[in-house]
């Protein structure tokens, strides 16, 4: 099946994405696309052009061409690398931790090539365990500066890439769905036929455990058979022998011959095994304009296809650390413009609540007040009322008290006490003045006051002793207050 979650792959409002696998030969541009619907996953377009001879500026305005031709909108772009740009080896890892292998694969990666470890990409296919704590990997090397010339022209073109691919790892890991091979039990062999050269490929579990990059193509051997014809064969020979001197694993019982076939009689007769020929579109899903123009494709297609149908299913990835990072690092800008913008319109919204509230609150105090205006202008009038009528009361509870505390000092005064000064005062303070003929009437007094209801408090401010021809007097003033006051 189609190595695709359609569910991620949405497009505006409806669920559509169209997925456009670009793959940079030495001497041809291919493009594939593959449209991805709720219904179906289909083929819309395949496009090859010449590129041999052009500059990368050049492949770059071709590139631009074809794509303001398809009217694409966002599709997601793949970069597909294949087996010419590639060396390959099989190694063994004294380890099955899959982190300590990437270590040790980047540790040990430059011995294997004549570039420096700066100057290539390194990716690997994990085949299994080989022996006790060994595992057996097929090593993907490629040179910095292919990658980086892939990056300029699609830049160049106005699209990156969102992935870079080794193609051959799609090819093993799709031909169960586009050959109907079966590797999950026995290994398989598959011969690649493109215009200008072929891949060996053994596969096994649906992985590439052997590839042998074969410089003669489909054109070579039908235009100049004669020259090109044995040397075919005796690569194809070498490349069995390189596969069975490395202890791979078992040679396949049968291959299968695909790509650009259709014109290559004979050729699985001389190849000396069992081949069968298919043709790797068969059983993918085509639009009616490749069905059409089909007879008309002198390259093959194969890595392409392979590589849009399983791209979420692909382990190897050939995109440089400091482009990961980079990535990376623009993921999290975006995050954190995304958060800040978040946070910014909550409080732009709470500020909006928080307004909108004021204003409704002052709207409906506003309504409150004119509704009331009247009412209160009522009650102040009443409160105005009650105000007089209090102070009536008051007065009329209080008219004639000050005559009740005259009569009340007149009861309680002795007779030996004359007095000459009786004022009441403000907040019920009251106090008298006056003359006896003993100090202890004074205080006799004093008493009488400090026990009466009407005064409490009582005190003397003052008692003087004087002289008369009459006799001797105290002098005195005394001070309380009542217990009501006016």
């Amino acid at each position: 099946m189609v190595g695709i979650n359609i569910k991620k792959l949405s497009f505006g409002k409806i669920s559509i994405n169209d997925i456009l696998g670009i793959e940079l030969d030495k001497n041809k541009l291919k493009l594939a696309q593959l449209r991805i619907t709720p219904v179906r996953t289909e083929l819309i377009n395949l496009i090859q052009k010449d590129i041999s001879g052009f500059s990368d500026a050049d492949i770059s305005q071709v590139l631009l061409a074809i794509l303001d031709t398809l009217s694409l909108k966002k599709p997601q772009i793949i970069d597909i690398v294949n087996s010419s740009w590639v060396i390959t080896k099989n190694i063994e890892i004294p380890s099955v931790d899959p982190k300590e292998i990437k270590e040790i694969v980047n540790l040990q990666a430059g011995r294997h090539t004549p570039y420096a470890r700066d100057e290539i990409v390194v990716d690997y296919v994990n085949l299994g365990v080989y022996r006790r704590n060994y595992t057996r990997i097929l090593l993907v090397i490629v040179n910095r500066s292919v990658i980086k010339r892939h990056f300029d022209i699609l830049s160049r073109a106005g699209v990156m890439p969102e992935h870079i691919v080794f193609s051959t790892e799609a090819v093993a890991l799709n031909c169960e769905y586009l050959l109907r091979l079966n590797t999950e039990n026995s290994e398989a062999g598959l011969i690649h036929m493109n215009e200008e050269s072929a891949d060996f490929i053994i596969i096994f579990k649906n992985k590439p455990i052997f590839l042998r990059h074969i410089p003669i193509g489909a054109r070579q051997l039908i235009f100049e058979k004669e020259k090109y014809y044995l040397r075919f064969l005796e690569e194809i020979k070498r490349s069995q022998e390189a596969y069975l001197t490395e202890d791979i694993g078992k040679m396949p019982k049968y291959f299968i011959l695909t790509g650009v076939v259709e014109r290559l009689e004979g050729l699985e007769q001389q190849l000396g095994i069992a081949i069968e020929k298919m043709n790797y579109l068969k059983n993918m899903p085509l639009s009616v304009q490749i069905v059409k123009d089909m007879p008309s494709y002198n390259v093959s297609f194969f890595n392409t296809v392979a590589s849009l149908v399983s791209i979420e299913k692909l382990n190897i990835d050939l995109t440089p650390e400091e482009i990961k990072l980079k990535r990376v690092l623009q993921l999290r800008a975006r995050e954190l413009m995304k958060s800040g913008i978040l946070v910014l319109s909550v409080l732009v919204l709470l500020f909006f609540i928080l307004l909108n509230k004021i204003y409704f609150k002052t709207l409906y105090l506003k309504n409150i007040d004119k509704k009331y205006q009247v009412l209160m202008q009522e009650a102040k009038s009443i409160e105005d009322d009650f105000s007089k009528l209090n102070l009536v009361r008051n007065y009329l509870a209080k008219r004639g008290y000050s005559l009740q505390v005259l009569f009340e000092l007149y009861d309680i005064l002795p007779q030996e006490v004359e007095l000459s000064y009786i004022r009441f005062e403000q907040e019920g303070k009251f106090s008298i003045r006056g003359s006896a003929a003993a100090m202890s009437t004074v205080f006799s007094l004093v008493d009488s006051l400090e026990k009466s209801e009407y005064f409490k408090e009582a005190k003397t401010r003052y008692t003087t002793k004087r002289k008369t021809s009459s006799g001797d007097f105290t002098d005195f003033e005394i001070f309380c207050k009542l217990e009501k006051f006016f």
